[in-house]
């Protein structure tokens, strides 16, 4: 009674936590959508582009997890579970506590034959991947924008820090198993680290995943708020406000998707070269975009996933599928 109960659990808790996931999403909806006057202009052209602008965005930050799948654990999913593991992430947050999008995550990683140790090697390598990306963006955005001694200087450091990449995931392996010993708990048996080149490409990677971010929350401000010409400065404080934003919210744990911390943070940035009340706008509209596109990729992803389980057909790694074949070859000869 125990085990099939258990089995039970362990079919359907994924779709029960995105369907949970997705309450919580429409809550948030609902609640920013209010908050949201009616908008002052719209272009069509600015929208598309907007539009296509996102896809890319979830189809960079898709191949790049993918990618760094294979780098750290030596595992190949095919680029829809890399996309729909990136939604789980995302639409977790917005639950209390923040982590469960990760846990989720997680529990398909296990499937595809990686060990806890090796899920939290990833995921920290991944946040760090994402801060330091974010911080490398900000200040050459700083230094192009301010044209001060300090921030040139600034820009300066974050350029140098592309080359440590490696090194700052050796320093991480090194601290975590020093505090481990402590508490005579398990090391992390890593035999190989990222290397430089690999490192540089997934900085890259995300950098311009920051960018593209920044050109959606500038495209809802060309789109919605202004007939104004196209301007680079304008997109660059736009891109760097969001950036900043969204990584100050990262680490607002009391605040679910960083929400109102991410918006004060931005509309600060942008009161340097817009009102604060036309920024204040922005941020919510931006936040009202975001969750309504996470709550539709939730809801595909779900559909999709929903029914593999239905149809009892587990997630299997390109790896595995590639050993069961020379498993295969191997007994015919």
């Amino acid at each position: 009674m125990k085990a099939s109960l258990l089995n039970l659990v362990k079919k359907f808790w994924l779709i029960v936590f995105l369907i949970s996931s997705l309450v919580f999403l429409l809550h948030y909806f609902i609640e920013q959508a209010t908050l949201v006057s009616k908008p002052l202009y719209f272009s069509s052209k600015f929208f598309l582009l907007t539009v296509l602008v996102h896809i890319v965005f979830w189809i960079l930050s898709s191949l790049t997890w993918k990618y760094l799948l294979v780098m750290i654990c030596n595992v190949s999913i095919s680029p829809f579970q890399s996309f729909s593991q990136l939604v789980l992430v995302s639409i977790g947050k917005y639950m209390p506590g923040k982590v469960w999008g990760m846990v989720a995550r997680g529990t398909q990683l296990k499937e595809l034959g990686i060990d806890i140790k090796g899920i939290f090697l990833l995921t920290i390598q991944e946040q760090i991947l994402i801060l330091h990306a974010s911080a490398i963006v900000s200040a050459i955005l700083i230094g192009f924008l301010i044209e001060t001694t300090w921030a040139y200087g600034l820009m300066s450091v974050a350029i140098l820090s592309l080359l440590l990449g490696k090194h700052i995931q050796i320093v991480f392996i090194i601290l975590f198993n020093h505090l481990m010993s402590h508490f005579k708990k398990d090391k992390l048996n890593i035999k190989k680290t990222i290397t430089q080149r690999h490192s540089l490409s997934l900085l890259m990677a995300y950098m311009m995943i920051w960018i593209l971010a920044g050109c959606i929350f500038s495209g809802l401000y060309f789109t919605f708020m202004t007939k104004n010409e196209f301007s680079l400065n304008i997109i660059a404080w736009l891109i760097l406000a969001n950036t900043i934003g969204i990584t100050v919210g990262f680490f607002a744990l009391f605040a679910p998707a960083g929400i109102g911390v991410r918006e004060s943070v931005s509309s600060l940035v942008l009161s340097q070269v817009m009102p604060l009340e036309q920024a204040i706008f922005l941020s919510l509209l931006f936040r009202l975009w975001t969750v309504l596109t996470e709550l539709s990729s939730g809801i595909i992803v779900g559909y999709i996933l929903g029914k593999n389980i239905f149809k009892k057909q587990p997630i299997k790694s390109t790896s595995k599928l590639l050993d069961n074949k020379k498993g295969t070859l191997s007994k015919r000869h």
